[in-house]
């Protein structure tokens, strides 16, 4: 049993080794996994413990999907795959969270409840004109991650739909109906036969319900979860240039922890990303982290230290950490 606090019992260091390269780092969902200061991983949805958690998270994103249509897309051809999503996801959560949510089903007709958050909803399967919004849309604001929707045609992947507030240098709105191949484009790996091409016919292999997960990873010198190109006029002027005071309570390092379903009736596959952030002064706290992180900013290459931005943030944090 632990004895580390909880945001650092359940967070999700992402570094398994003293030195990193992009890869696929796939694994089975849903497993817990362990970590010098506890574990994380039992669920596929990360819902907070604490009260506040869970709902300022939720409500935070939905604020922003309000605000900001943009930030939600929707393709008339993806119309099955969002209500097989909402669907899944609902089922997810009272799977995994039962003392909260439930979902009862009669024939068609569904009614799904998440008592954290005051939803009681009736929904019949299929029929939009039973829910107050896009399934999609709804299914979001249920969740702390955001959500993405992928259609498979010609044996291929595209982004057909998705909710999406706490993007990472992204941008739902412009990356709509891309590819898998084009969504990828600038990433190192992504040359013909490397690790993207074969990740997409892994995706497409998956069978129907399967779920796997895998981690991303970044430095940013704030907590702000929302670090969407929508977002750059209010976050880029305290990145570019770096203006850090304090790197032990400012630098943050920001885990992606993505979730990738096969959905089980239409074969989309539905992409869960949810950020999970823990400053420097605690990484410290657990001295393997605090080594491993340092270890992997000294022997990045630079063309992956380039692609996620880090440069002169990374200088900062291995000075940090090595001092």
């Amino acid at each position: 049993m632990t004895t580390s606090p909880e945001d650092l019992s359940s967070y999700p260091f992402p570094l398994r080794s003293d030195r990193y390269r992009i890869s696929a780092n796939v694994e089975p969902a849903g497993v817990a996994r362990a970590t010098e200061a506890g574990a994380w991983g039992a669920t596929i949805l990360h819902v907070p413990g604490d009260h506040a958690g869970y709902e300022d998270v939720v409500r935070a994103r939905a604020a922003i999907l309000d605000r900001e249509p943009a930030r939600f897309v929707a393709a008339p051809h993806s119309r099955a795959a969002c209500w097989d999503a909402l669907l899944y996801l609902t089922a997810r959560l009272a799977a995994e969270q039962p003392a909260t949510c439930s979902l009862e089903r009669d024939g068609d007709r569904y009614r799904f409840r998440n008592s954290r958050l005051g939803v009681d909803q009736e929904f019949v399967f299929g029929d939009g004109s039973t829910l107050p919004e896009h399934p999609l849309r709804f299914a979001s604001r249920q969740l702390t991650e955001d959500v993405v929707v992928l259609g498979v045609r010609d044996d291929r992947l595209w982004l057909d739909a998705g909710a999406v507030a706490t993007a990472s240098v992204w941008s739902i709105g412009f990356d709509a109906g891309m590819s898998f191949r084009e969504l990828h484009g600038p990433v190192p790996g992504n040359e013909p036969g490397g690790v993207f091409e074969r990740a997409e016919q892994f995706l497409l292999r998956m069978a129907p319900g399967e779920a796997f997960r895998r981690l991303n990873w970044g430095l940013q010198p704030d907590d702000r979860l929302d670090l969407s190109l929508d977002a750059a006029p209010s976050w880029a002027p305290a990145h570019r240039p770096l203006r850090v005071a304090d790197p032990g309570r400012e630098i943050h390092l920001r885990t992606e922890v993505q979730h990738l379903v096969r959905l089980p009736l239409t074969g989309s596959v539905l992409f869960l990303i949810g950020i999970r952030l823990l400053a420097l002064d605690r990484i410290e706290r657990v001295p393997a982290w605090r080594d491993r992180l340092a270890s992997v900013l000294e022997t990045l290459p630079t063309e992956v230290s380039d692609y996620k931005g880090l440069g002169p943030i990374a200088a900062l944090t291995l000075a940090h950490l090595r001092r």
